[in-house]
């Protein structure tokens, strides 16, 4: 006891961490006895490192097959023989194994699973290996601690948990997606998103726009987006494996950007269990935007008489921006923006049954969630059904899943609206409605839209009010979902194998718009407009596997083939009519022929492959893994599709080698890694296009070249990574630290730049340049408590990545992979060495002495009227999180931080407020002052600055005289053209979750044996933020989930706000 107190000490002097102690298995009283055939009655008790009872957990008696399962106080009764084996399993602990001698009743002490060294870890293919053998980065993350901070989109349960994976949140809207990058973007257009694998068939996780921007006008900014992954019910997943670089090397032409393994629950051998888990949440806006109330809408205008002579200064009215008049002492003002979001809320219920006997096992799900969102009108409602099944006859193992789930968002649009509709999004007309006009008012009467203007103002002109957006205009899509999968495997000897899986993962998305007759739309809108869009989605797959595994002396050598199939094929459908000549009855038959509108389109892509791997290890100590793939593409050219991924790794575990190392050196390995991976093209990419027939010029029927122009001579893109590790233990495992270096190299990158139109076209399809990912991840973790009543469980990691660009096509300054663009400001690559999360934007100028210009014209700063400037890096310096389990008795609380150091946000949201003078920066309109200052002539003002004052007047040096009114309103016009106004390097702690469980089951215990747990949890999410940056929240993605390239993220304008939670929850088995 005294050793392990000093443990303790030591450890917290060790930033207070440490890992699982060893558990034991309690042997003592056992004797050898002679083996006695007849069976006789054994008695025991399983209970934890603790010394509790371990309820339901499995007792086999391995010679017989026969067994039992431990009662609520942890106590069995078998029938065995001397010298038979007892096997004690249960989820979450280690096996253990105990021989049957003369004593007729055993005390056995089940460790937890995380204690054991020799940790099995499900990797590519889904086969699993022993942890110390791999040469490369793993991390897993199990069922229990994503539970702690459960998310129906189950990305977000691992943002800050595992060191290089940055998760980030497209906002907190109703059904809103998440994106997640691996080690950085590793391309410039492709989606950066990891292959996602359940239960061993690739789950598409793609962010699917039904319709498109030249058709009825639907972008990824124009409302709600999900990314596919929330098809999963959370419940169901036992284990989420995160292979990145060479890890994932076997999956060849789909491993470029990491794989995700989501592993699914299966029953256990023993009684039928049953859980109910059921959950209410409740939402809130964490944080808004403020506002100035101190002047109206409007706007100054000097006044001049007839000969050109200043005379005064007016305010017009005439304008939805604020930078009107002081107002008067009393005027009612409106909180438009805060009084818009509502309490939103939640309820999460699932149930499950699962069983299983020595030969086969099965588990059945079905879940139902609910959500209110914090913008009226909005939710998000989501059914799932899942079964799994699995059967032992003779040497064969037959398994069979079937998942369906049914996913339903009721929308509307965010920041941008519907691209080239002349109509404004939701939340632009949030941010910038004047506190002196009440918002709720949208409605005349006769129940006609109020129009703030009258009819001073063409229809396309005006501004939409938000609350006619959200009653008139509808938007909603549903998703159905069907995955499953066979399998069989034959074990034809103990040390060979095969196995043959199918698999299928197939879904449609039916997206509606309705746009309300009467909006602020285009002309042909103004009778209103419906658009459906349909997309479906269809990935069929095989997989062939054999496996050889054999010992010779010290040495064992395993040897795995296999071949794969792919066929993706998607189907796209898109109807629309306007114009509709039955006033509101939005049917396609209710227009014209010349108001109607079809589009549809498919595609069809197929990749063969074959693979190999070749393990090696001697004593259990050096480990050797050289694998291959030869994959087939049907996207690239006939010339270009064939395409060989090779890789290799070792490990060197040094402890096992060497006998006189410290005590307190328990585990030690060094690791390497090397791979080369690949990313084949889009479909169709290779061939070249027209427009659809059109009407022209003279009523003149007519086609011409579409704006992107294929390639003939395409190739995949091409990755080199490597890594180097290590992994130590202390104190029997007490405390993990664990280290990598990775560097990548992405080749061949296929991308479609802007390039002279002299070449038929607008973009051409072509490979070039390199990402180049360079960066380190560290993670410490440990127990530095571990007694009966109180265990404190802590983990660290952090890690941080350099993306560049490298060489890149001649011509091309800067590389925009997206549309992303924000007032003066895009996301853009930089060639040659520069950012890969760059951005670009305007500047004021400066003369060679670092003196603002102030251009004599305007009387304030000049600016290079560009967004072309390189003016910052999106990459953190830093990610990492801390994540924390402290269980007391019956109690258990975790929390969970996470940080980020540096990199750089745009908040374009506040950019937008200060132009339409309603931002709370603006409010002190008394006087401005520019500071270091001359002028554009190369004279200079009084002391090199220059203060402008309401009430006076001035002459600016080319002889123009204004008000001091209307340059300090010019003067916050120049200010939004300097980008690096709104920019700051951000830096961030987050209370991402906190939560709170008390286990009831040892109390129910004693009065009745029918509950066999009852657990219940209250959580906080997204509580509290520390950070420097000024917006609404740092973790920001303008364009939400998987936009490709360098994509949105750090671009932070008009979207919904992120919100903060509670929830209380009970979990039930029986």
């Amino acid at each position: 006891m005294k050793k392990n107190y000093y443990y303790s000490f030591v450890l917290l002097a060790m930033l207070g961490m440490a890992s699982p102690q060893s558990a034991f298995a309690d042997n003592e009283g056992i004797h050898a006895a002679k083996t006695v055939q007849q069976a006789k009655k054994v008695t025991g008790k399983v209970v934890d490192a603790t010394g509790e009872p371990v309820i339901g957990a499995a007792v086999l008696v391995k010679e017989s097959g026969t067994g039992s399962v431990t009662d609520l106080d942890g106590r069995f009764v078998v029938e065995a023989s001397v010298g038979n084996t007892l096997e004690i399993s249960f989820i979450g602990y280690q096996t253990a194994i105990i021989k049957v001698a003369a004593a007729n009743n055993y005390n056995i002490t089940l460790l937890d699973a995380a204690q054991k060294l020799d940790e099995v870890v499900v990797t590519a293919m889904g086969i699993k290996k022993e942890k110390k053998a791999l040469g490369y980065a793993i991390e897993d993350v199990g069922a229990e601690e994503l539970m702690k901070n459960k998310s129906t989109n189950a990305i977000n349960s691992l943002a800050g948990k595992i060191a290089g994976v940055n998760i980030t949140q497209g906002g907190g809207a109703a059904g809103g997606g998440s994106q997640i990058i691996l080690r950085g973007g590793t391309s410039l257009e492709r989606d950066n998103q990891p292959l996602f694998v359940v239960d061993g068939i690739i789950y598409d996780n793609s962010t699917t726009v039904p319709g498109n921007s030249a058709f009825d006008g639907s972008t990824s900014t124009s409302s709600t987006t999900a990314n596919r992954v929330m098809d999963i019910n959370p419940e169901d997943i036992e284990n989420m494996s995160v292979l990145k670089g060479p890890a994932a090397a076997l999956y060849g032409s789909r491993a470029a950007a990491g794989v995700v393994i989501i592993t699914t629950k299966k029953g256990k051998e023993g009684a039928v269990e049953v859980n109910l888990s059921s959950k209410y949440m409740t939402q809130w806006v964490k944080s808004l935007p403020e506002v100035q109330t101190k002047y109206g809408r409007g706007f100054a205008e000097d006044q001049y008489d007839a000969s050109g002579k200043f005379i005064g200064t007016n305010y017009n009215d005439f304008s939805y921006n604020s930078w009107g008049a002081p107002l008067a002492a009393g005027t009612k003002t409106y909180d438009n923006i805060g009084d818009f979001f509502q309490q939103g809320g939640a309820w999460d219920n699932s149930v499950s049954v699962s069983g299983g006997t020595k030969n086969s096992n099965f588990y059945l799900s079905g879940s139902y969630y609910n959500q209110d969102g914090i913008i009226p009108t909005t939710g998000y409602e989501k059914t799932t059904l899942r079964f799994n099944g699995e059967q032992k006859w003779k040497m064969f193992t037959f398994g069979a899943s079937a998942a369906y789930s049914q996913a339903n968002t009721d929308k509307t649009l965010t920041s941008a609206g519907l691209y080239g509709s002349s109509g404004s999004g939701t939340m632009t007309s949030v941010y910038r409605w004047a506190p002196m006009d009440d918002m709720t008012h949208y409605l005349n009467e006769d129940g006609t839209r109020y129009r703030l203007f009258g009819d001073r103002l063409d229809v396309v002109e005006e501004r939409d009010n938000p609350y006619w957006i959200l009653n008139k205009n509808k938007m909603q899509d549903q998703t159905e979902r069907f995955t499953g999968n066979f399998s069989v495997k034959a074990d034809i000897t103990d040390w060979w194998w095969i196995s043959y899986r199918m698999g299928i993962d197939s879904y449609t998305t039916d997206n509606s718009n309705k746009i309300g007759a009467g909006g602020v739309y285009k002309v042909a809108w103004q009778n209103g407009m419906y658009s459906e869009n349909s997309y479906r989605f269809r990935y069929l797959s095989t997989n062939l596997m054999t496996n050889i595994n054999k010992s010779f002396g010290d040495f064992n050598f395993n040897l795995m083939l296999g071949t794969s199939t792919d066929d993706t094929r998607t189907w796209s459908n898109s109807r629309m009519a306007w114009n509709f000549e039955v006033p509101n009855f939005y049917s396609f038959d209710n227009a014209t022929d010349a108001n109607r509108d079809f589009s549809s389109s498919r595609s069809e892509k197929r990749l063969i492959g074959v693979f190999g791997e070749f393990r090696a290890d001697w004593k259990n100590t050096l480990f050797l893994t050289v694998s291959g793939r030869n994959d087939w593409s049907s996207t690239l050219p006939l010339a270009n599709r064939s395409y060989f991924y090779p890789s290799v790794s070792g490990s060197f575990v040094f402890t096992e080698l060497f006998n006189e190392l410290p005590e307190w050196l328990s585990f030690g390995k060094l690791r390497g890694s090397w791979a080369k991976v690949g990313k084949d093209a889009d479909p169709y990419v290779t061939n070249s296009y027209l427009w659809a027939v059109a009407t022209v010029h003279n009523d003149k029927l007519g086609i011409g070249n579409n704006w992107t122009g294929g390639s003939l001579t395409l190739k995949p893109e091409i990755q080199h990574s490597y890594e180097l590790g290590a992994e130590l233990r202390f104190f029997n495992g007490r405390l993990t630290f664990d280290y990598t270096y990775y560097k990548t190299e992405t080749k061949n990158q296929l991308c479609s730049p802007r390039l002279a139109q002299s070449t038929g076209y607008i973009f051409l399809t072509l490979n070039g340049g390199s990402v180049i990912n360079e960066g380190m991840e560290f993670m410490l973790s440990g127990k530095p408590f571990d007694t009966k009543n109180f265990t404190w469980e802590s983990t660290l990691n952090f890690s941080f990545n350099n993306g560049k660009l490298g060489d890149f096509i001649d011509g091309v300054g800067i590389f925009y992979p997206t549309d992303s663009q924000i007032g003066t400001v895009k996301a853009g690559a930089i060639p040659n060495g520069g950012d890969f999360l760059g951005l670009t934007g305007n500047h004021w100028l400066k003369d060679d002495n670092g003196m603002y210009i102030v251009d004599v014209a305007t009387g304030v700063y000049d600016d290079a009227n560009a967004s072309t400037d390189v003016i910052g890096n999106r990459e953190p310096d830093l990610i990492g999180g801390w994540n924390n389990t402290f269980s007391y008795k019956n109690f258990s609380m975790s929390f969970l931080l996470d940080f980020r150091l540096g990199g750089d946000i745009y908040d374009g949201t506040s950019y937008y407020l200060v132009s339409k003078g309603l931002h709370k920066m603006t409010e002190n309109r008394e006087s401005v002052t520019l500071n270091n200052v001359v002028y554009s002539d190369g004279t200079a003002p009084a002391g090199n600055s220059i203060t402008y004052e309401a009430g006076k007047t001035y002459t600016l040096p080319n002889g123009t005289v204004r008000s001091g009114e209307y340059m300090i309103q010019q003067y916050w016009s120049s200010y939004c053209n300097n980008s690096d106004n709104f920019i700051t390097n951000t830096n961030w702690l987050k209370l991402r979750s906190v939560s709170l469980s008390y286990d009831f089951t040892s109390l129910l215990k004693k009065h009745q044996k029918f509950i066999k747990g009852l657990t219940a949890t209250v959580t906080g999410t997204n509580l509290f933020t520390w950070t420097n940056y000024k917006g609404m929240d740092p973790e920001v993605c303008a364009a939400g989930s998987g936009t490709g390239g360098s994509g949105s993220v750090g671009l932070d304008y008009c979207g919904v706000p992120t919100t903060s939670s509670f929830s209380f929850g009970v979990n039930l088995t029986f």
